[in-house]
């Protein structure tokens, strides 16, 4: 937001007056009378301050609360931003909500709250406020606190594979693999700080988009007290910086950083920063590992193993990894072939913590190869999926179109808050606009856009009940994009997702199928819609068999990179008619587009994978017919000799439709021969009849909370009628108890994170009056004679002297046509280290040399020595200074 649209007579004039009647106001911003309109008074404040920022806060902090917090509307807002951080126990609905803030540290976390309350009073229009990370934040662990933190028991044990391996094994690269929903970023940094922020490990959180580093440097920040629970009172602040574009710049980075999380764009860029201040102990975090390959990732990683032999490298992905992939061999080697834990889909289905999949898949009467002339196809076989030529056409096909808004009104009330992932650009527009004309709310985001843009669109996604500055309804109901929500963005409640382009890439539709996938029991929904246009839900399928996930399709072998599969001519590998089946669309109108009854899992079957490791084979409603013939033949499979999957699938299983994979056969062939019985088939009908969210609910209605021994004696009731299912869920009685309590205590049966987060106090000082002590000559000469090597013997001393007046925008410039350096008289204090000037001296003189701040003018000014320290003075310790005005 610009800072004209300010318009400080939106404010009370009481707020006004005080501020401009205040002992910290000179007395030339006074009014000559005390006005009762805030019109006539705003004048006279914008002369005093066009914009309120973080020096404004810290001078008239007392006149905001009294007059300015005072309104209840105002303190509840601020209360909400800081409730949302956990911030010193405020919340919105405390009666003494003003009197906690007015005993809060003037901290980073108060600042920025008052501001953002203070900008959304005063801007008109739409506006997006800061990031409360746009530099670095210090968490004070003396005054934080925070209850024990309830993970799940898959989340415990990917905590207790990473602490075994990286601390008693001393392991150095691995992966960890949870699907997307799982909360692996929960998981994952719970282990961080638990395990290694308190053994003094510095975190390199590395992702590849600003939205990615605000959502985990949220999850560090809350969680930050769990550091105590091994450091004790040994550690006594933890420091977070984050670095992206939308953040702080690399010139941040000090050695005072304990977690870094940082765009790999902005990182890749500013190495010298990075590793400059590095601790001893580092770990660097791959949010998305199958990025890891990409250059810039290598590039990092391997600058900051240069400077930190040591350092432990942490994958994290919700993408399955496979050894026969070979697209993933690299990624592997990169990990030391060693994925820490990975758990199915499958198990996470059956138990509640992720969405039950329906897929509805959806057929047409279109012809797409009618729009794609030869040669375009013949493009499309040598590429292997869609050029770009291709999807442009399909984007453009009405017909098309206006079936995918038929498939959604025709049945809004079941899609509820649907997420659409577009061809591109051009197709998500004409979607966009289609769905408006029909009265949906709807709206678009895709690369390119304004980062600004995409997160006040997806915040308005993201909240059911949003409103506009007006207070009217401004939630979205439907939202279009390309591949931007495909990672990272966390949305629980989408209930519905439309697959409307073909994709040859396993990694982007599990993707794109994961952001409905959030669970009830995570706060999600009970049930995902998987509507696909595109015909690729049996790729997801075979996802739910975890020997998928590690080992790939055709049984490979952990480790085992050095075969590599037969190249097959692309011709051979995709014929024609693939292609025109994955390229083609829906009917249209009445033409009577072909529905699929719908694929939905029923149940799952409890067996043991090669390495007699649990797993869950999931049934779905067409496969039971199958598996009813398959335990017909128990005598048979038990005495078989040998199991083949293959045969298996064969023999029993001659339908259309989702089939099991042979090596799911298998486990549950293997069992029976075991157990000399078939194993029992868990359904989701008992599923829900011991649901712990229903549960809970029947007790608050039918029993009192403070009967606990009538409703455990119940619960013990229900574990003796459903043992089985119920140990296969949750482990054991006391764990599902547990679980029931949860909703119990809490209606979505999320745990809320019990924190009280405090912040170091925010240091604001004035600068001397004294001016610089010595001559701008004489650091001049210095800098001359310490940087001969860089500079040259061609090099000519040019002039310097200080500007007439302080400026804001530079702090010293070169004048080629003058060969002169001006340095800003701002920085003409006796408070300024003479390192800083003679920096910014050697700065302008390679500007002497090369005009731009290109590669090599980088490469020479990072030799001058502690450049990083002098550039994070200069940007982020300067600013916090200020020149006392005469009254």
């Amino acid at each position: 937001m610009s800072k004209k649209f300010f318009r400080w007579q939106d404010f009370s004039v009481k707020f006004l007056n005080a501020v401009l009647q205040s002992s910290k106001t000179p007395a030339k911003y006074h009014p000559p009378v005390e006005y009762d309109e805030a019109a006539f008074v705003a004048p006279y404040l914008g002369n005093l301050c066009k914009f309120p920022d973080e020096h404004f806060v810290s001078k008239y902090r007392e006149e905001i609360e009294e007059y300015f917090l005072s309104e209840p509307e105002h303190l509840g807002n601020v209360a909400k931003t800081l409730e949302r951080q956990n911030y010193a126990g405020i919340r919105s609905k405390d009666e003494d909500a003003l009197r906690k803030l007015k005993q809060c540290k003037l901290s980073q976390a108060v600042i920025m709250a008052y501001l953002d309350e203070m900008i959304r009073t005063g801007s008109e229009g739409e506006f997006q406020l800061k990031t409360s990370f746009y530099k670095p934040r210090t968490i004070l662990l003396s005054d934080s606190h925070i209850q024990d933190v309830k993970l799940y028991s898959y989340q415990q044990e990917a905590n207790i594979a990473m602490r075994e391996y990286f601390l008693e094994q001393n392991g150095r690269s691995c992966i960890l693999v949870m699907p997307t929903g799982s909360g692996k970023t929960m998981t994952s940094i719970y282990f961080l700080l638990h395990e290694l922020s308190s053994r003094g490990y510095e975190v390199i959180w590395l992702a590849h988009r600003h939205m990615l580093v605000e959502q985990a440097a949220n999850v560090f920040y809350r969680l930050a007290p769990l550091v105590k629970d091994v450091a004790g009172d040994e550690i006594k602040s933890l420091t977070v910086t984050c670095v992206s574009g939308a953040h702080a710049s690399a010139h941040a980075l000090s050695k005072k950083d304990d977690i870094v999380v940082g765009s790999v764009q902005s990182l890749v860029r500013n190495l010298g920063y990075l590793t400059a201040p590095l601790k001893k102990k580092v770990i660097i975090v791959v949010d998305e590992a199958h990025h890891a390959i990409a250059p810039s990732y290598r590039k990092i990683i391997n600058a900051v193993r240069q400077k930190c032999p040591e350092a432990k490298l942490l994958g994290l992905t919700a993408t399955p990894i496979r050894y026969t992939d070979m697209g993933t061999v690299s990624l592997l080697k990169l990990f030391e072939q060693k994925i820490i834990y990975a758990i199915p889909l499958s198990k996470l289905i059956a138990d509640g913590t992720l969405a039950t999949p329906i897929n509805l898949k959806r057929e047409t009467n279109v012809e797409i190869e009618t729009y794609i002339d030869k040669d375009e196809l013949k493009k499309v076989l040598a590429k292997g999926d869609l050029t770009e030529q291709a999807v442009n056409k399909i984007a453009k096909i009405n017909e098309r179109n206006e079936v995918i808004i038929k498939e959604y009104l025709d049945n809004k009330e079941k899609y509820g808050k649907t997420i659409i992932f577009a061809l591109n650009i051009t197709h998500c527009d004409v979607l966009a606009d289609m769905f408006v004309k029909k009265g949906v709310k709807c709206d678009r985001i895709y690369s390119g856009m304004d980062d600004s843009v995409k997160d006040a669109i997806i915040e308005r996604f993201r909240h059911n009940n949003h409103k506009d500055k007006d207070g009217n309804d401004d939630h979205i109901d439907v939202l279009i994009n390309v591949n931007i929500l495909s990672e990272g963005s966390d949305i629980p409640d989408i209930h519905t997702v439309f697959l409307t382009r073909p994709t040859n890439s396993d990694v982007l539709l599990m993707q794109m199928i994961g952001r409905g996938m959030r669970g009830e029991q995570c706060g999600g929904t009970k049930e995902v819609y998987i509507v696909d246009f595109c015909d690729k839900w049996a790729s997801f399928t075979r996802w739910l068999n975890p020997s998928f996930l590690l080992e790939g399709e055709e049984g490979g072998i952990p480790g085992d990179t050095k075969k590599e599969p037969k190249k097959k001519n692309k011709l051979e590998e995709i014929p024609v008619s693939s292609i025109i089946d994955a390229m083609r669309a829906i009917s249209y109108g009445d033409l009577g587009f072909k529905v699929h009854v719908a694929v939905l899992p029923v149940g799952w079957y409890n067996v043991y994978d090669k390495n007699d490791m649990p797993e869950k084979v999931l049934v779905f409603a067409n496969q039971q017919e199958g598996y009813a013939a398959m335990k017909a033949d128990t005598q048979a499979l038990v005495a078989a000799e040998e199991q083949n999957g293959k045969l298996l699938l064969q023999k029993y299983f001659d339908g259309f439709g989702v089939m099991p994979t042979p090596q799911e056969l298998e486990d549950i062939a293997e069992l029976t021969a075991t157990e000399k019985a078939f194993p029992e088939f868990q359904s989701f009908d008992e599923r829900d009849d011991i649901d712990p969210s229903k549960l809970a609910m029947k007790y608050r209605e039918e029993t009192s909370l403070a009967n606990i021994f009538k409703i455990q004696q119940d619960i013990h009731a229900i574990y003796n009628a459903h043992k089985t299912i119920i140990d296969s869920l949750y482990g054991n009685v006391e764990s599902y108890q547990r679980r029931i309590f949860d909703f119990l205590l809490y209606p979505t049966g999320v745990t809320p994170m019990g924190s009280s987060i405090e912040e170091a106090e925010t240091e604001f000082g004035l600068l001397s009056a004294e001016p610089f002590a010595e001559p701008l000559e004489i650091l001049l000469d210095e800098v001359l004679a310490e940087q001969k090597d860089n500079l040259g013997d061609d090099f000519k001393r040019p002039t310097i002297g200080w500007t007439k007046k302080a400026y804001k925008t530079y702090f010293a410039q070169y004048v080629y046509l003058g060969d002169n350096i001006k340095m800003n008289c701002g920085l003409n204090s006796a408070s300024v280290p003479r390192e800083v000037l003679k920096y910014l001296i050697y700065h302008e003189c390679l500007h002497q040399l090369i005009h731009s701040h290109g590669p090599k003018f980088r490469e020479l000014e990072r030799r001058f020595p502690n450049f990083n320290e002098l550039d994070n003075y200069l940007d982020y310790q300067f600013p916090t200074f200020v020149k006392e005005e005469s009254r």
